[in-house]
């Protein structure tokens, strides 16, 4: 048997390099980033220092657009402010509409609910105390933990805001705890927002719509969203969080401060900020529905 020695091309191995697999050169692309015992290399101190300064500019921008939005809000309420008569005639119209509609009485409902101290006290204290901190503290969560959800919340609070603004100073109206028959349970509590300094930058004729409702209801969608693909607990919680919008809209009632139509005024601007602003990161709303799958080629 005669044995041949084979001398390979050199050239035959450059292209046997420029034919590896990408995950072959992503493989060595990695080793390459590991120390010589294995471990991950140190990050670079001027890129961490890079990004931390971008968060905070980030975050330093939100932060001014928000204290932006809720200081055009408070000055475009008190420009309203003044129109007493023309709020109390559309209060009026409005309880007769809403008879006519054959809503519920709110002041049966605020009757019912005085019969227990505690329960007007809690339904003072959510109104006063839960609607403005959960509204921020929603939104930190999502800019620190769901950023592609955090522009898409941020732009319908915002035009929902801005079209109450106009509502306001376009139909001034009397809450029901200035109308006859209501009770206004804050002041009798002693947890009205609307007294002492706040009765001297709060406009008590912008009734219409709720905001408290609204913001609420964005509230538990932006949740909802976030965690409706999520685990078994995680999914039970996107739909009990819609606990919040329901407790706020029996708080308005019980505390007189809205009525009926003043809720539904404001879930319709939501539906419309919806409908016209664009939703969340596409990457994510792959997710939000199911794809078609592709069809089977018998082979």
């Amino acid at each position: 048997m005669v044995r041949r020695n084979v001398t390979e091309d050199p050239s035959h191995e450059v292209d046997r390099r420029e034919q590896a697999p990408a995950t072959t050169q992503a493989a060595s692309v990695t080793e390459a980033g590991k120390s010589a015992g294995g471990q991950p290399a140190e990050p670079d101190p001027a890129a961490v220092k890079a990004r931390r300064m971008r968060t905070l500019k980030d975050a330093a921008r939100e932060l001014f657009l928000v204290a932006l939005l809720f200081g055009v809000y408070k000055l475009g309420r008190g420009l309203a402010s003044g129109e007493t008569s023309t709020a109390f005639s559309n209060a009026k119209q409005l309880l007769t509409m809403q008879k006519d509609l054959r809503l519920p009485d709110e002041a049966a409902i605020q009757d019912w609910f005085m019969q227990s101290h505690a329960a007007v006290t809690f339904c003072n204290k959510y109104y006063a105390y839960v609607h403005f901190p959960a509204t921020v503290g929603f939104l930190l969560w999502l800019w620190i933990r769901h950023r592609e959800h955090y522009k898409w919340v941020r732009n319908i609070l915002a035009m929902m805001t801005g079209a109450a603004l106009v509502i306001h100073i376009l139909v001034p109206l009397a809450p029901p705890r200035k109308m006859p028959g209501f009770t206004d349970t804050g002041m009798d509590a002693g947890d009205s927002p609307y007294s002492g300094a706040g009765a001297k930058i709060a406009n008590q004729f912008a009734a219409m719509p709720s905001l408290h409702v609204g913001w609420a209801v964005v509230v538990a969608l932006g949740v909802a969203s976030v965690w409706h693909a999520a685990g078994t607990g995680r999914r039970v919680a996107s739909w009990a969080v819609w606990l919040h919008p329901a407790i706020t809209l029996m708080v308005v009632v019980v505390t007189a401060n809205h009525y009926w139509m003043d809720a539904v005024v404001a879930v319709l601007l939501m539906i419309f900020a919806l409908a016209v602003l664009p939703g969340p990161d596409r990457e994510l709303q792959r997710g939000l529905i199911r794809p078609i799958p592709a069809p089977r080629i018998a082979r």
